[in-house]
């Protein structure tokens, strides 16, 4: 476990180094936010409910929807496919550790780094905006449980992006279509009942919407069908084997570039 937590720390001082970007993308994060709700401000004006949602229960849903939607980038998957496509996954396995249990972590850093930044434009938004929404502790104990699940099932699917790379010389595109999709069925766009009824229907059983619209929902205190939360457990193991499958045919499977 010790060598694992190093790679943590060793990402968390490799991301303080560069402390251009860290300012650059915490002002980024903070600007996207501000102009949704300065939008969505002007909508309210005219309205005091869009869709049964108030602006404070809104503010907050965008708020949180950027938090999840940073802390669930695809670095484990990205990761993985540049090192495929490199070939330094050649040696990474030749390494006295596991290389896909690396990424977790490596990407466990970068998790906490997103989470500071959002503390940050947590302190600012307010200011500008004070409606807001604010639960019950036991409320915020059920969101972060939630958070953490949804975030361990994007992982899981992210790894098995970057797996594709073992079949694919093109990555670019394996994560252009990665974000597509996340964006549209996990709720950062917008919450999934803004969605048509059916289709709202379908994307909330599928693994992304438990990284971003599950839990918000469940932060606003909004009525949530039960059987979502055995949804989610049975989501876990079955992704978790699949990738495990997966990951020990592409290792078969070395197609090098550049080496």
């Amino acid at each position: 476990m010790a060598k694992y937590l190093h790679v943590t720390r060793q990402m968390l001082l490799l991301q303080l180094q560069y402390k251009s970007f860290f300012v650059a993308s915490l002002v980024s994060m903070l600007v996207k936010i501000l102009v949704s709700l300065f939008v969505w401000k002007t909508i309210f004006a005219s309205q005091s409910e869009v869709n049964g949602y108030s602006l404070a229960t809104f503010t907050t849903y965008i708020l949180f929807a950027n938090l999840l939607n940073n802390l669930n980038s695809f670095g484990i998957g990205r990761d993985l496919a540049k090192s495929i496509a490199r070939g330094d996954i050649t040696g990474e396995l030749l390494y006295p550790y596991s290389p896909i249990t690396a990424l977790f972590f490596q990407d466990f850093g970068m998790k906490i780094i997103e989470a500071g930044k959002f503390i940050l434009v947590l302190l600012v938004v307010p200011i500008v905006n004070p409606d807001f929404y604010l639960p019950d502790v036991k409320t915020w104990g059920i969101f972060l449980v939630t958070s953490l699940l949804g975030m361990f099932m994007v992982q899981l699917m992210d790894l098995g992006f970057g797996l594709l790379s073992f079949y694919t010389v093109n990555t670019w595109g394996l994560f252009i279509l990665r974000e597509g999709i996340f964006n549209l069925s996990a709720g950062v766009l917008l919450p999934l009942s803004f969605y048509p009824a059916p289709i709202a229907k379908i994307l909330s059983f599928l693994p992304y919407s438990f990284a971003v619209n599950f839990p918000i929902n469940i932060l606003l205190g909004k009525e949530v069908d039960t059987s979502l939360f055995w949804v989610q457990l049975i989501w876990l193991p079955l992704l978790a084997g699949i990738m495990y499958v997966l990951w020990q045919k592409a290792r078969k499977r070395l197609v090098i570039f550049g080496g």
